[in-house]
């Protein structure tokens, strides 16, 4: 890392950790959600983003581990568990300041029941 980017580092601060990790599983696959803080002309907003880790590889060459730029079949299985983990957590978990998709749906005619 350049001196640059140490300084950059520093000054930013510690980094904040994944809202949630699933993984990492064979070959380093895993997937991170992480709440961000975005600033709006209305004020701060929370909003997500999801990461994922790239499949890891010790080159022989060198004996140092690498990232792969892709992923192979057999990873398939373990990336679309990890992301639908993820989509199910962003779908469940209110953001900061937000309702929950249940007490939207209770304030929407004040039952709890869906007007059909």
């Amino acid at each position: 890392m350049s001196a640059t980017a140490t300084k950059a580092k520093k000054a930013k601060g510690p980094g904040r950790p994944p809202e949630l990790k699933i993984g990492p599983f064979q070959g380093g696959i895993g997937v991170a959600v992480w709440l961000n803080e975005v600033e709006t002309p209305t004020g701060p907003k929370a909003i997500r983003s999801i990461s994922i880790a790239p499949r890891r590889y010790l080159d022989k060459e060198t004996g140092q581990w690498k990232d792969a730029k892709s992923f192979r079949p057999g990873d398939l299985s373990a990336l679309i568990l990890a992301l639908e983990k993820a989509r199910e957590h962003c779908l469940s978990q209110p953001l900061p300041g937000e309702q929950s998709e249940d007490e939207r749906m209770a304030g929407a005619n004040g039952d709890g029941d869906i007007p059909y």
